[in-house]
């Protein structure tokens, strides 16, 4: 992220209602922006270079002269973003964010870090800056992630979806490569050829991969009998659901069970000492922190 952000301008989240549409910018810094359309349609003019936007979609763009937003005239539109001040990027970034989608469908967890950021106002502590800043790192990194996923799926050929896809619903029962091919409408061994090269395993080992989180997650989360947990993942048997966790998590699954998948708090690994003075703060004191009214601030303010 340091890359390709300026991070002693840090980030900024704001967000905006136009009742009949309406127009932003053009802007003539440099800027990294995450633009999100909740409602409505947009039209963003970056360097240039046009793309539309419609409800529920989110987009990167990183302009080197302008960028300007219009938004649908006569239409309500509720629009949300995150920017920050763009770096110096080089050749090699470049062409790795060209490989990406300039936009993608609006992603829950970007939704939901877009609205901690909005939430936080825009205020200036170095404390709420710093808390600022990381939410903005990571919804940029959500971003790219999402928009990765989302150009290998549109790479990869619709009948190994489709297969990963009935794996996934259908982990719990007998599946077989034949059936699978017989399924998606290829040879078993163009379905196997090709699961490995888009998914890096075979059919069947991604097979023993969800089922065994799938155990793993029921060992942590309910009191089944192992053995249920075993029969309901598609085990034959549960000395084979045994070998595969152990395989898997380093941990059989009686021991998974055991230390619940947590790390032990500090306090109770460490013994130590947990003291609390004897100052009694009413619900409105404020402790005071150092003000930093510059760091962290972005372009632009909640709107």
């Amino acid at each position: 992220m340091r890359a390709f952000i300026d991070n002693g301008r840090g980030f900024a989240f704001g967000e905006a209602i136009y009742p009949a549409g309406g127009f932003y910018g053009p802007l003539k810094d440099r800027y990294m922006t995450l633009l999100i359309i909740h409602e409505g349609k947009a039209r963003i003019v970056c360097d240039d270079e046009e793309t539309v936007l419609s409800a529920r979609s989110c987009g990167f763009f990183r302009n080197a002269r302008s960028i300007s937003m219009e938004y649908s005239e006569g239409r309500h539109t509720r629009v949300s973003w995150c920017e920050g001040y763009a770096g110096d990027f080089s050749e090699a970034l470049v062409s790795r964010l060209r490989s990406l989608p300039t936009q993608i469908p609006l992603p829950q967890r970007i939704e939901s870090i877009q609205r901690l950021g909005v939430e936080l106002g825009a205020g200036s502590s170095s404390n709420l800056n710093q808390l600022r800043n990381a939410l903005g790192e990571s919804i940029f990194l959500a971003y790219f992630h999402e928009a990765q996923m989302s150009e290998q799926e549109r790479l990869t050929p619709r009948s190994v979806l489709r297969a990963r896809f009935y794996i996934d619903e259908n982990y719990d029962k007998e599946i077989t490569v034949d059936r699978l091919a017989a399924l998606v409408g290829v040879t078993p061994q163009h379905l196997v050829s090709s699961f490995r090269k888009h998914f890096g395993v075979t059919p069947v080992r991604y097979l023993w991969q969800i089922r065994a989180s799938r155990g793993h997650f029921l060992l942590l989360q309910t009191a089944l009998p192992i053995s249920d947990i075993a029969y309901q993942c598609g085990y034959k048997n549960p000395f084979h659901f045994s070998r595969q966790i152990s395989e898997q998590f380093g941990l059989s699954p009686r021991q998974v069970r055991e230390n619940k998948g947590y790390r032990m708090a500090s306090d109770v690994a460490e013994g130590a000492a947990d003291t609390a003075y004897g100052m009694e703060l009413s619900d409105t004191t404020v402790l005071p922190l150092e003000a930093s009214p510059t760091t962290g601030e972005g372009p632009s303010s909640t709107v």
